[in-house]
C-alpha cells in the first residue's frame, strides 16, 4: 500500500516535470515568433509541443487511474494528486488551445462579417 502511494507521489512529481517541459516549448515556440528562425526549426518545435502535450495528458489519464486503483487497494483517497493532475491537464490543454488561436489568427487573419 505505502509503496503504491509512494509511486503515485512520484509519478505525480514527473508529471510535473512533462508539464514544465511543455511550458519551455511552449515558450520557444511563442518567442520563435518574435526572432527571426528557420521553418525546420519551427516544425520541430510545434512536434516537440505535439509529442510533450499528447504525453502529458496520457500520463495524466494513467495517474487518474491509478489514484483510483490506489483508493480501491487502500482505501486511502489521494485527491490531492487527482487534483493537481487535472489542473496540469487542464493547463497544457489550455496552452494548446492558445497556440490553436495563435495559428490560426497568423494563418486566416481576423474576419468580420
Amino acid at each position: 500500500m505505502l509503496q503504491s502511494r509512494r509511486l503515485l507521489a512520484f509519478s505525480s512529481r514527473v508529471h510535473t516535470y512533462t508539464l514544465l517541459l511543455y511550458v519551455f516549448f511552449f515558450f520557444v515556440y511563442i518567442l520563435g515568433g518574435y526572432f527571426q528562425v528557420a521553418d525546420s526549426f519551427v516544425a520541430l518545435v510545434h512536434y516537440c509541443l505535439t509529442l510533450v502535450s499528447w504525453t502529458s495528458l496520457l500520463f495524466g489519464f494513467w495517474l487518474l487511474i491509478f489514484s483510483a486503483i490506489v483508493f480501491a487497494s487502500s482505501g486511502i483517497y489521494s485527491g490531492a494528486e487527482a487534483i493537481l493532475t487535472v489542473l496540469r491537464m487542464a493547463l497544457v490543454y489550455a496552452l494548446g488551445l492558445i497556440i490553436a488561436l495563435l495559428e490560426a489568427f497568423f494563418a486566416h487573419g481576423v474576419i468580420l462579417s
